[in-house]
């Protein structure tokens, strides 16, 4: 044995490991499984509203307005709480957490009373709920709507509060 073959021997697997790397890629394109099988969309077909592809686990997210009409309609718009909302200092904690559905719109929601709301300077009313439209950018605008639960506005149902005994225990 001379002190040539080590190399030689070393350069040989070298050109086998490359080739059977490189045997994947002279094969070809691979086929489908099956005829249709995940075909895309057609174009101009309506595509399911889907939460953003994440590394890591989404936060449970409720719906808690679901309405056909439009989102301007929802409530009264908020000119100073959209400014605020744009500057960061009136927003939700965790975007998206509440949502209301609003014809093909999808609106953040707050409520008044501090659930998911930052609000550093106390401008909210506690028997207010708040939409946010792109609540996470400078071009974020706020509705408010009455909240009709008679636990945060008791003015619309004495009856049903329970400091009246109206809610039944089961």
């Amino acid at each position: 044995m001379s002190g040539f073959d080590a190399p030689i021997k070393a350069a040989l697997w070298l050109c086998g490991l490359t080739l059977l790397g490189a045997a994947p890629a002279l094969a070809g394109a691979l086929e489908r499984t099956e005829q249709g099988h995940m075909a895309p969309p057609q174009p101009g077909a309506s595509l399911p509203i889907a939460p953003p592809i994440v590394q890591y686990a989404l936060p449970s997210q409720w719906m808690t307005i679901r309405s056909k009409e439009d989102w301007r309609k929802a409530g009264k718009f908020e000119k100073e709480l959209s400014r605020e909302c744009a500057a960061l200092r009136f927003n939700e904690i965790e975007p998206m957490r509440f949502r209301a559905f609003y014809k093909g719109e999808v609106l953040g929601v707050a409520f008044g009373h501090g659930l998911n709301l930052h609000d550093p300077g106390k401008k909210a009313d506690r028997k207010k709920i708040y939409l946010f439209r792109n609540g996470d950018s400078t071009g974020c605008t706020v509705q408010s709507m009455d909240n009709q639960d008679p636990r945060v506005n008791p003015a619309g149902s004495q009856t049903a509060t329970p400091a009246a005994g109206g809610f039944k225990k089961y």
